[in-house]
Parts: structure tokens; C-alpha cells; sequence
């Protein structure tokens, strides 16, 4: 009878494992988690990869212009102050939003501001008003918010944002296009863009060097001159609203400005 074969001796479990190989083998069996992970999370993912671009765009202008800020006035100011250029924007995005219209992500550009892009026109000069008055409008009560933290904490810096957010809104509200107040003047009365260029020239003769002023200046030359043209049927149509819907936007315009002004003064005081 012959012997049976000597059994294979087991493996030396003693004998290191090369590293490479153990390596590969954790990337891989990680891959394989991830995988799994992924595809029970493909239904939350798939939404957030698709509106990832507009969130980096906003996202990356804002942190960009934290930065420049943050050199010039600390990261806590920076902070402060481009969230309060948030919250303004925010509320023309709500207020366009609440008509139906279609708009972009919010952009921000360093020592020039931040805007929304329009992604369709406005039908009418009251839906243009009110996308216009929704970004002063939540600008002014973050504003109010700074001033009231302020006070109850004593703080100077929620005081020094609050000045700064009245006096932004109050720029804003200056009735020239493309800033705010021109696009408010529509539905309460184009002719307001005269005084609005007026005090604009008169900004530009105190700081002739001043880009900002220059941009917003040549901006608003077209709608200035096209008061001295006949208005197409087009154009009628477009500025054609209630004088009920006129007095409302006029009644908050003119409050808002008051209330931004009063707002400055009470603020001035207490500033670093």
C-alpha cells in the first residue's frame, strides 16, 4: 500500500505581506464601499451634482471677496459686510422669485458689489419695481438687525455693519439704472432718473476718480435719453400700471429712504 502524500505544509503566517499588495487591497475593497455608498445616495447626489456650478459660482465669488476685504478691514468686517451684500441680493432673488422670474446665482465682484442676473425681461414697470425694492427692502432690515445686536451687546462692529448696510441700500436707492432706485422710479415715474443723474454728476464732481460712479454713470445714460423720445406701443404697455400700484411703490420708496437716512444718523455716532 502506498503512503498517502504528505500534506502541503500551511503558509508561513510569519512571512511579511509585501506593502504594495496590501495597499491595493485597501484602495480596492474601499472602492467597492464607496461604490455601494454611492449608489444608495444616487438620489440625493444626482440633484446636488446638477446645482453644484451655481453653488461654487456664488460660493467662490463670495470667499474671493472675503478675502480682498478681509485685507483691508479684518475677516470679521469682511464677513460681516458681504453678508450683509447677501441678504440684499437675497431679496431681489425673492422678489423675482415671487413673480415667476427666472435668475442666476448670486455674483460677487471685489470693491464693485454683487448682483443677480435677470435671466428673463420683467413684463411691466410693477414687477420691475418690486424686483428692484426687494433687495433695498431685506438689505435695510439686516441692517436694522447689526444696529439693534449692536446696541443690546455694545458692540462696535454690529454697529459699524449697520451704518455700512444703511448707507449701501441708501445708494442703491438713488434713481438711476442699473442701481435699484432706477429701476423703482419705473413704476412711480421715469422722470425721477433727472434728479437721479443730477446727484450722480454731482458724486462724480466730489470723486472724479471714482470708477464705480463712472460705470453706473454711462449705464444709465440710455434710459435717461430715451425720455426725450415717443414711447413705442411696446413701451406704453410696459409702463402702463394703476396709480394705486404707483402710490404703493412711492409711499415705500420714499419711507425706505427716510428710514435709511434716519438710520445713518443714529449710527454715526457710535462708530470706531
Amino acid at each position: 500500500m502506498n503512503p498517502l502524500p504528505p500534506a502541503p505544509a500551511p503558509p508561513d503566517s510569519s512571512r511579511p505581506v509585501k506593502p504594495w499588495r496590501k495597499a491595493l487591497s485597501t484602495l480596492a475593497l474601499s472602492a467597492v464601499a464607496l461604490l455601494k455608498f454611492g449608489a444608495k445616495l444616487k438620489f440625493f447626489l444626482v440633484p446636488f451634482l446638477k446645482f453644484l456650478p451655481v453653488l461654487l459660482k456664488s460660493g467662490g465669488s463670495m470667499l474671493l471677496m472675503i478675502g480682498v476685504y478681509a485685507s483691508q478691514w479684518g475677516w470679521k468686517y469682511a464677513v460681516g459686510f458681504v453678508l450683509l451684500l447677501l441678504l440684499h441680493e437675497c431679496g431681489h432673488l425673492l422678489a423675482a422669485k415671487r413673480f415667476g422670474l427666472s435668475v442666476g446665482a448670486p455674483v460677487f465682484i471685489p470693491f464693485m458689489g454683487a448682483h443677480i442676473a435677470l435671466r428673463e425681461a420683467p413684463p411691466n414697470a410693477w414687477v420691475e419695481s418690486w424686483v428692484g425694492i426687494g433687495g433695498p427692502l431685506l438689505g435695510s432690515a439686516s441692517a436694522l438687525a447689526c444696529h439693534l445686536l449692536g446696541h443690546a451687546f455694545d458692540s462696535p462692529l454690529l454697529v459699524a455693519l449697520a451704518w455700512t448696510g444703511y448707507w449701501l441700500n441708501l445708494f442703491n436707492l438713488i434713481p438711476v439704472s442699473p442701481l435699484d432706485g432706477g429701476r423703482i422710479a419705473t413704476a412711480i415715474t421715469p422722470w425721477l432718473w433727472v434728479p437721479g443723474c443730477a446727484l450722480l454728476g454731482w458724486m462724480l464732481w466730489r470723486h472724479p476718480t471714482h470708477f464705480l460712479l463712472w460705470i453706473i454713470g454711462i449705464c444709465a445714460l440710455p434710459r435717461l435719453l430715451s425720455l426725450l423720445r415717443k414711447r413705442t406701443p411696446t413701451e406704453s404697455l410696459f409702463y402702463a400700471i394703476t396709480p394705486s400700484q404707483r402710490g404703493v411703490m412711492a409711499s415705500l420708496y420714499f419711507l425706505l429712504l427716510a428710514a435709511l437716512w434716519f438710520g445713518m444718523q443714529s449710527t454715526h455716532p457710535r462708530l470706531p
